[in-house]
């Protein structure tokens, strides 16, 4: 049976052949590194939220001052602005996560029969939210 089972999984192509499969299913298909928060074992997951990670980015402030002041991304400010943006989307992301209980966010995750939930908009809200709470408690702290 063993044999029969190696020789199976020796024909397929690439791509199946990396899936995980439990009971004969195939389950989600992603690359560790696309993991943002959550569960990282796929064959845990059930419901997974996917995001745009560059319209994350883009929609920060750290993000808006790097284009907007013509900061280059290697220089030591653009490292540090690059950093504090990804710590604010990572943020965003685990509490939709949280809100909507989906068990992880991706980058990227397929599956053969399934869609992951998209979760784009959503955290972009929380992230512009989080920013005009700054800006209130700024105000708020110099009256």
């Amino acid at each position: 049976m063993s044999l029969f089972l190696g020789f199976v999984t020796a024909c397929l192509p690439p791509v199946i052949e990396h899936t995980f499969m439990v009971d004969g299913a195939i389950e989600w298909v992603a690359n560790a590194e696309d993991n943002i928060c959550g569960l990282s074992d796929l064959r845990m997951i059930r419901q997974p939220g996917v995001v745009d990670w560059v319209a994350l980015m883009d929609s920060t402030s750290e993000m808006k001052k790097i284009k907007r002041e013509g900061i280059r991304r290697d220089s030591p400010e653009g490292i540090l602005l690059i950093t504090k943006a990804e710590g604010k989307c990572r943020t965003a992301c685990v509490k939709q996560m949280r809100k909507t209980k989906v068990d992880s966010m991706w980058k990227r995750i397929t599956h053969e029969s399934k869609l992951p939930w998209e979760q784009t908009d959503a955290v972009i809200d929380i992230i512009n939210n989080e920013q005009k709470k700054a800006v209130l408690f700024k105000w708020r702290e110099t009256e």
